[in-house]
């Protein structure tokens, strides 16, 4: 089981859950029919997979990060910075475009809680990266689901279930304590819920 939950935390990465949601978002028929389509998916993917994979490897390389997890607090101040830049380079450069208003926003709410995880780690203090990425996608399936009126209870309940076994996960691998797993859940719900106000009106 201790393999598997080791395992589990690879494949929540916070870097592939943003893309994962918005590779759902832009298939997803109900929400999304533009001729873009598969040229908007690989311009995320690329912006929020490839590229953060590559900085983190040069900065392996250069010995400035021990793990992809980033364990310590000064591992993750420079990714983190990358990481926001990227997100604004998305924003200001791909989706800003008029359409898709609740991805549009979904980014800007995992800016914020990219900016705040990093205002935490310049004071010292380690939130969950991942729990933070994970109660973020969960937040924004649910207000979408509430918009736009779609019956995605299935999914919303395999995210929570998702939830609970990173969470799992994390203290399996003392990654981190309780009180660090609920500060990244509060990241990553509360910009949601923010940020949902620009696309439910």
């Amino acid at each position: 089981m201790k393999w598997f939950l080791k395992a589990w935390s690879y494949v929540v990465n916070p870097l592939f859950v943003p893309a994962a949601v918005s590779i759902w978002y832009l298939s997803y028929q109900g929400i999304n029919q533009e001729p873009s389509l598969d040229f908007k998916m690989y311009m995320i993917v690329v912006v929020t997979m490839v590229l953060p994979l590559l900085a983190y490897t040069a900065l392996k390389i250069l010995k400035k990060v021990d793990s992809i997890h980033l364990p310590n607090v000064k591992d993750r101040l420079i990714p983190l910075v990358v990481y926001c830049i990227l997100i604004i380079f998305l924003l200001k450069g791909i989706l800003d475009d008029d359409t898709d208003f609740a991805l549009y926003y979904f980014y800007v709410g995992i800016l914020m809680s990219s900016v705040a995880a990093l205002v935490l780690g310049i004071v010292h203090f380690k939130c969950s990266l991942h729990m933070m990425a994970v109660a973020g996608a969960t937040t924004f399936i649910i207000m979408l689901a509430i918009v736009l009126e779609l019956n995605l209870i299935y999914l919303i309940t395999s995210l929570i279930l998702i939830a609970g076994l990173t969470a799992t996960s994390r203290l399996s691998m003392k990654a981190h304590d309780g009180y660090e797993l609920a500060i990244g859940t509060a990241l990553g719900i509360i910009p949601q819920v923010i940020v949902s106000i620009y696309y439910i009106y």
